[in-house]
């Protein structure tokens, strides 16, 4: 007999809409014993699907996660040279909070790393809401760690002190682009670059990256829908090696949800500096709308953020077979194609066919418009599919 129950379905027989969970949010919760410890505290801390913690228990429950993500993976070696990367929201705080709690510790459990923390300053400095008081104030409290500022259109070697840094004022190049899909995306790939390039400089051989599980679950989606499904393993994994230099970059907080990060911040007082950047605004982008459809889940039905996320980790990363070769994107350092894809030559043929448009006469062949569009895919040779959209939509020289 069928197990689904008929209250399942309306009187038409059509399904019901799945409801949004009843899920409770973040909260701290007035004086009581900690269930964890059965020590009275004057705040517990309650997260979805656990008893209420005090304090101590629930901060040594969030920093396990950030421990044992760098314990089972065994990617961080002993006296490595870590440059953090800090951005002024809720999660890089918690991140540095978290680093600075393991160096502080005694030789038994320190994490036996050497910390530099940097600052990419997109222009916010200018701003109204200038983010160096507040990267002050995380210098004196996070002593003895080194606060290094670099400007996001500057050249690596131009990395400051944070003590001598003096903003800049940089002329804006958002109008030149009309795609805001493929700005955002090239951002985040030259964003990437600089982080290798400075961690060169600074000789850190890891970078360590603030992303959470639900930033983990938009980049997952965007990445596939942005047509980086080859590369989005290394995506969302813990460890990427497609940096520069040989830099690693680390994800040790991805095993957070966005609720353990709020409460890790009321617990630790942080004060988190957002800063003003143009290509975040609600503006109809991919990568904004995937944010907003993951926020949304998050909000309403969070085990599926975490769904998207879990898929996310079973998926391998795909690597050139043929040594030899070994051809990488000049862009986004992504493994590329050894043969001409199938996939990728439909896509240019259908591209040729648009742009031709009512010029398209009969004469013209159907090996004529294949022949069009395996030239296309010739002179963008050395960029994935992603990167070389991102070169037609710019109209910009990648190198």
């Amino acid at each position: 007999m069928c197990s689904i129950g008929e209250d399942d379905f309306g009187d038409e027989g059509g399904m019901h809409a799945m409801l949004p969970s009843s899920v409770e949010s973040q909260a701290v919760t007035t004086a009581g014993d900690c269930t964890k410890c059965s020590q009275p505290a004057e705040e517990l801390y309650k997260l979805n699907f656990r008893q209420p913690e005090c304090r101590a228990c629930f901060l040594n429950y969030a920093r396990h996660k950030f421990r044992a993500a760098l314990g089972a993976s065994k990617a961080l070696p002993r006296g490595a040279e870590v440059l953090l990367l800090i951005d002024g929201t809720p999660e890089s705080l918690v991140l540095l909070d978290m680093l600075h709690y393991a160096q502080t510790q005694n030789t038994f459990k320190r994490l036996h790393c050497n910390v530099r923390v940097l600052y990419i300053d997109a222009g916010s400095s200018l701003s109204k809401r200038d983010p160096l008081p507040a990267l002050r104030d995380c210098q004196r409290r996070y002593t003895p760690f080194e606060f290094h500022v670099v400007h996001s259109n500057a050249t690596p070697d131009s990395v400051q002190l944070l003590d001598n840094y003096i903003a800049i004022a940089e002329p804006k190049q958002l109008e030149k682009h009309r795609n805001l899909t493929a700005h955002q995306d090239y951002a985040q790939q030259q964003r990437k670059r600089l982080m290798g390039a400075v961690a060169a400089q600074l000789r850190c051989s890891h970078i360590f990256e603030s992303s959470i599980c639900s930033t983990l679950a938009t980049q997952l989606l965007s990445s596939i829908a942005l047509g980086r499904g080859g590369s989005v393993a290394l995506d969302v994994a813990l460890f990427d090696d497609r940096l520069p230099a040989q830099v690693k970059l680390l994800r040790p907080l991805k095993d957070l949800n966005a609720q353990e990060v709020q409460l890790y911040v009321k617990a630790q007082q942080l004060q988190a500096f957002p800063t003003i950047n143009e290509l975040d605004k609600d503006s109809a982008s991919l990568q904004n709308l995937t944010k907003s459809f993951v926020d949304n889940l998050q909000l309403n039905y969070a085990s599926t953020v975490s769904t998207i996320f879990r898929t996310g980790d079973k998926i391998a990363a795909k690597r050139c077979l043929n040594v030899e070769v070994d051809a990488k994107c000049a862009l986004c350092q992504s493994d590329l194609e050894e043969e001409t894809s199938d996939t990728l030559l439909a896509i240019e043929y259908s591209r040729s066919v648009s742009e031709a448009g009512a010029a398209l006469q009969q004469r013209q062949s159907i090996e004529q418009l294949e022949k069009c569009a395996r030239e296309r895919l010739l002179t963008s040779r050395d960029l994935c599919h992603a990167c070389s959209n991102i070169k037609t939509e710019l109209g910009i020289a990648l190198t």
